[in-house]
């Protein structure tokens, strides 16, 4: 293998992975090899951390094809429709993420869906990632990987079961003279469910399109696509594992939940309010189920 191809690989695979994030919101900033175990909330006893696997990742025709008829056209503004439809008939590359149940407050999720810059707001803080994203105007946010990575994502349909987001970028590199450009879609499906106990639980599954315009890219794209699936699988499985860490860590240490609130860079103070009414919610759900437990 000589150089050229090697680091055409190299190139591609941080410009998915970049694209990822965007369309994501910055699923790809959150790595777990840049974790600090000393911010963590600590507790007296051991919490698994669990979440279930409902449903295998997959990168078939057939899925590709159900999603993006499931898509809901009608629902969009004009230009945005347009932009969806010539997104879906470019060669891009496609991966349905695995089907997670996770135990949350929905209160939480949708606190997370609704305003991502919170979340990644804490990752910094826990050092989890350098990825910044802020809001510019309403379901518009800049994304800034670091590395030279830019980006922009907005959303384009959010009801109360479904979120469409696209996002547009440009990645920098050494290795190329010009800038890669692409473009991703992603698609997020989730359900609310209580059991018996009155323990809450949310499913959710979401769906990639990336292209690229650039042939040469796309060609490499597609050769190193079961490593980047691969990515995007963890990522999106991490991301449920941090919603999980900040139920439970709302319940068992909320003077952590304080503390990380007050140190939150770029945020206003409802914000922060707001983060800690969440926090208060999920307290209040575990200990109504504890009382029905007792009960039983």
């Amino acid at each position: 293998m000589n150089q050229s191809f090697t680091s055409s690989h190299q190139a591609a695979l941080r410009q998915v992975a970049f694209v990822a994030t965007l369309v994501c919101l910055v699923l790809s900033g959150f790595t777990r090899a840049q974790e600090k175990t000393a911010d963590a909330p600590r507790s007296p006893r051991r919490v698994k951390l669990n979440i279930e696997e409902v449903e295998a990742a997959t990168s078939s025709q057939h899925a590709r094809q159900t999603i993006a008829a499931s898509i809901p056209l009608d629902r969009l503004e004009d230009h945005h429709r347009a932009q969806v439809e010539a997104l879906l008939t470019k060669r891009s590359l496609f991966r349905c993420l695995p089907a997670l149940r996770i135990e949350l407050e929905p209160s939480s999720y949708e606190f997370y869906r609704r305003q991502p810059e919170i979340a990644v707001a804490i990752w910094q803080v826990l050092g989890i990632s350098e990825v910044e994203l802020k809001q510019v105007v309403r379901d518009h946010y800049t994304v800034d990987s670091k590395d030279g990575s830019r980006g922009r994502i907005e959303i384009l349909l959010r009801t109360d079961d479904l979120l469409i987001v696209r996002g547009t970028g440009n990645w920098h590199s050494g290795l190329l003279p010009v800038p890669i450009r692409s473009e991703g879609l992603f698609i997020l499906r989730h359900r609310f469910e209580q059991d018996r106990d009155g323990r809450r639980f949310v499913t959710h599954q979401a769906a990639l399109f990336l292209a690229f315009p650039q042939q040469s890219v796309r060609n490499v794209a597609k050769l190193i696509s079961p490593v980047t699936n691969m990515i995007a699988d963890r990522n999106f499985r991490d991301i449920s594992l941090f919603l999980r860490m900040m139920q439970v860590a709302s319940v068992q240490r909320p003077g952590w939940v304080e503390r990380i609130a007050g140190r939150l860079k770029g945020l206003t103070r409802s914000q922060r309010e707001e983060l800690l009414k969440t926090a208060a919610r999920a307290v209040v759900t575990a200990r109504r189920v504890r009382e029905t437990a007792a009960q039983r």
